[in-house]
């Protein structure tokens, strides 16, 4: 092969890797030592790691950063825990941190967050060109390093993405718990429990208002409660105290797609007062500045 042709080819397989490649992948195109050293030399190529390039011009970005401590790492090193569920777009996870899960007696790769540990083929999975866990298991594995605030969020965005299963997320940390000696195992159970129960919250503004009405001792409201005026459905509540005919919105204006959806829910309010529903609105604003006077309305509506 020419080098105009090995050229282009190496430039292909870059631009598929964020810019970057290995030696081994440049010498299974037909690249050999002298050719690897000359483009180096010359400066086309960037060393970043051992063995690890990146095309002159290239700028860095942390996708990049995360397959280049993947081929720093090796054959099994693999992109997990806060990292996979950054890559994901997960709610709850906003650092982007380069954490890799690397076979247990794996050494010498370059210096970022390292779990020693064995993963199972149904663990790992590709995803934008990278070698991550799957969101199954990514939870499990957030639940030992993150705060369960941020655990909850992300498992709770994971959810009504259709990205996993309760089930599926269960009958993993099963699999896993028999190993011994996980961290974050209590954790991750009490979270599916109460979503099994509960139901899940339709954003993350629902995510931490609910949470906020656990920590004010408040009972369990329903979630996406439907109201009905016979058998038609008139609304369909982000939270609700049925007994009490009491319905929690969160969201506002601001938050709408425009002012037809605004007037819409306006609308659907003037409805549930005909009914004899009372409606408690929260905004992002309430529930972030001031917690405690949302938990202290609702239970003194509750108790009226």
């Amino acid at each position: 092969m020419t080098s105009p042709s090995m050229d282009r080819d190496i430039a292909g397989l870059a631009a598929r890797q964020y810019g970057v490649f290995t030696r081994a992948q440049v010498r299974e195109l037909g690249a050999g030592r002298s050719f690897i050293e000359h483009r180096s030399r010359a400066g086309r190529w960037e060393p970043v790691e051992r063995s690890v390039y990146r095309l002159a011009g290239v700028p860095g970005s942390w996708r990049q950063t995360l397959l280049i401590a993947v081929f720093s790492w090796g054959p099994g090193a693999t992109v997990s825990h806060r990292s996979s569920a950054k890559l994901r777009g997960l709610a709850g996870v906003e650092r982007e941190l380069v954490e890799l899960t690397v076979p247990v007696h794996r050494r010498g790769g370059c210096p970022v967050v390292v779990h020693r540990n064995r993963l199972d083929d149904l663990d790992v999975i590709g995803f934008e060109g990278i070698q991550t866990t799957t969101v199954a298991r990514t939870l499990i594995d957030l639940a030992a390093v993150a705060r369960v605030e941020a655990v909850e969020e992300a498992l709770d965005d994971a959810l009504r993405r259709n990205l996993v299963s309760i089930a599926l997320v269960r009958s993993r940390l099963d699999d896993l718990s028999g190993r011994g000696g996980r961290h974050g195992v209590s954790i991750i159970r009490r979270l599916l429990d109460a979503r099994d129960g509960e139901g899940i919250p339709q954003s993350v503004l629902e995510t931490r208002m609910l949470r906020t009405l656990k920590r004010g001792g408040l009972p369990p409201p329903a979630i996406g409660y439907e109201v009905r005026d016979g058998g038609r459905v008139i609304a369909i509540a982000d939270f609700a105290f049925p007994a009490q005919k009491i319905a929690i919105e969160t969201d506002g204006y601001r938050w709408h797609s425009g002012r037809a959806r605004w007037l819409n829910d306006r609308s659907r309010r003037n409805r549930l007062t005909i009914l004899g529903w009372r409606v408690i609105h929260v905004t992002w604003k309430d529930l972030y500045e001031h917690p405690d006077d949302v938990v202290e309305s609702i239970r003194r509506t509750l108790m009226s």
